[in-house]
């Protein structure tokens, strides 16, 4: 009989060749551990189940939130009122080990995405544990940290409400409780406004002529909620008074040669409409369908911010949202051509002509 070739170990073995590598880089001291991979056969795990899961930062952050913790086995911690939390591990658990199932969930990932903390707010078997930014979660609730949820955000979009309508003319306290914002919103908004307003015989307004409406289509953090791209093989004029007679808001460039609207009604309409909604709208019984494509046709928004709506009926509309919205939709532009950017201008420019006219006439200066 002939001899049976000798097979390379390392061949077949991509585990031994990783660790023989290991071992020849460590020195000549360690060549035992080469010898020892290279002998025989080894019994290997796939690749990642030995290694060890670090808790140590863990475990500090939950002592700050006041939830001192042990480490009872090697994928379960034990807080101080007695429930078990299990955190994921590659590592299979022996067939000796407690089968009762933990109290909690623990996750502590390298980055803490709004997904989990919407899992960790509506779950509350769920503790999430932010070890970067020190924050914590438990019983469905925030116990440690900067609190980081759209319902946060609400008085901000409350304060550029009422900047946006203040920039223009000025109004009243009671002219902008009547608009349907509470006497505490709007002593709160005008307080984070600070030195950007004051008050005069006559009502509040801006410091500064025209100052509110470059603050307030710059600085407005965004309408936030879920927006969706959708396509329509009707001309885009007739796409946007579908959604209008829907009820929605049409915003951007979109409002070209809408009527009452001069700034930028000889411009054509763009290749997209943006339209705002405060209700579902069922948009397949409108005649559009998904935008696979997401260059071409029209995006729908839902937005966080309530106030857009109440903006819109502020200045009179019903159609469009108010002007300075219109100016920071052309600013967030995904696809910012030149006509849009020249309708940004015009915009603006138009904005501060009348901020300039109407101070002038409201404090009867000569113009």
């Amino acid at each position: 009989m002939g001899t049976v070739p000798r097979r390379d170990p390392l061949a077949y073995r991509p585990h031994t060749a990783r660790h023989l590598r290991s071992a020849q880089l460590m020195g000549p001291r360690l060549e035992w551990v080469a010898a020892a991979y290279a002998g025989q056969p080894q019994i290997t795990m796939p690749y990642g189940l030995g290694d060890t899961t670090d808790l140590t930062n863990t475990l500090t952050v939950l002592k700050l939130a006041g939830l001192r913790a042990v480490v009872e086995s090697h994928d379960t911690i034990r807080l101080a009122d007695g429930r078990r939390a299990r955190f994921p591990t590659l590592t299979q658990r022996p067939r000796d080990d407690d089968p009762d199932d933990a109290e909690l969930l623990l996750l502590a990932p390298r980055t803490v995405t709004a997904t989990q903390i919407a899992l960790a707010e509506q779950t509350a078997t769920v503790l999430l544990v932010d070890v970067d930014r020190r924050r914590v979660w438990i019983d469905g609730r925030q116990t440690l940290g900067t609190k980081e949820r759209w319902k946060d955000a609400a008085p901000i979009y409350v304060t550029f409400a009422i900047a946006r309508m203040l920039a223009v003319n000025g109004a009243t306290f009671d002219r902008l409780v009547r608009a349907g914002l509470t006497a505490g919103q709007v002593d709160d908004g005008l307080a984070r406004l600070g030195k950007r307003v004051h008050r005069t015989d006559i009502g509040w307004e801006s410091r500064q002529v025209g100052g509110l409406v470059d603050f307030a289509i710059a600085c407005y953090p965004g309408p936030g909620g879920v927006r969706t791209r959708w396509t329509s093989d009707v001309p885009l004029i007739e796409q946007a008074e579908r959604l209008m007679s829907a009820g929605c808001l049409i915003s951007g460039r979109a409002i070209s040669d809408r009527p009452g609207y001069p700034a930028i009604s000889k411009r054509e309409m763009p290749y997209r409409l943006v339209a705002f909604t405060e209700e579902e709208v069922d948009m397949a019984a409108l005649g559009f369908e998904p935008d696979t494509i997401g260059f071409a046709g029209t995006e729908l928004i839902r937005p966080a911010d309530p106030m857009i709506f109440l903006t819109a009926a502020s200045a009179g509309y019903t159609d469009r949202t108010d002007d300075i919205i219109t100016a920071n939709t052309l600013l967030r532009a995904d696809y910012r051509n030149d006509d849009d950017a020249a309708s940004l201008q015009e915009v603006r420019d138009r904005l501060q002509f009348l901020a300039d006219t109407g101070y002038d006439l409201r404090h009867n200066l000569p113009s």
